[in-house]
């Protein structure tokens, strides 16, 4: 049976990270969310709390997602490690810091330079701005009420059914296994979903379909 710690309802991500991610981080967490820079040691705890980052992209759910957005691997880590890292730990990480936590490209070895850190930040947060503009001007122009989608609607709903799921399993200290299977028939669900929406088909009127078939 799967065992959960407290610190998995911290914040949503961190319950998507692997079991063997788990006691290490949340050991961490709760039991020191004040960052001294100054000691070594603290450092040492806030490096095995960002290794976490890197492992949540082998979820198969975000990775999926993450392979059709417009983020790389290295723009969402770097996002965890600026955004729910720090907000985990409870208290601020430099710049310098976050760049030495996050993995290196093609290798295991982790730490990059402040200013790679800084220009993948950057990118990230274009890449994201100009996803909410997108979405804004679809609106602005009424398309999000035509059929053709409305199955990125149910998509998004069933995903965020699953979060729900696994917000309300994290406050059990076991999982059964009719609830692990649960879990994994939702994800399955989900990922044959997600291949659907990727096909040239999913974004083409209900005639231009029927005419293509």
């Amino acid at each position: 049976m799967r065992t959960f710690t407290k610190c998995e309802r911290t914040h949503p991500i961190l319950s998507l990270w692997p079991q063997k991610a788990y006691s290490n981080q949340c050991d961490l967490i709760e039991s020191d969310l004040a960052l001294n820079p100054g000691k070594r040691e603290n450092k040492d705890k806030v490096k095995q709390l960002t290794s976490g980052a890197k492992q949540v992209l082998k979820e198969p759910i975000l990775k999926k997602l993450q392979e059709g957005s417009v983020l790389s691997e290295a723009q969402i880590e770097t996002l965890l490690i600026d955004l729910v890292v720090e907000d985990s730990y409870g208290s601020h990480i430099t710049y310098e810091d976050k760049a030495s936590y996050r993995s290196k490209e093609g290798t295991r070895l982790r730490g990059v330079s402040r200013g790679a850190f800084n220009r993948t930040l950057k990118q990230s947060r274009r890449n994201l701005t100009r996803c909410f503009y997108t979405m804004l001007l679809l609106a602005y122009l009424g398309l999000f009420e035509f059929t053709i989608f409305r199955p990125f609607e149910e998509v998004a709903a069933r995903i965020g059914d699953y979060r729900r799921i696994r917000d309300i399993l994290a406050g059990k200290k076991e999982l059964t296994t009719e609830e692990l299977e649960s879990i994994r028939v939702t994800e399955r669900t989900i990922m044959s979903a997600l291949d659907e929406l990727s096909t040239s088909l999913s974004l083409k009127s209900e005639i231009s379909k029927r005419k293509s078939e």
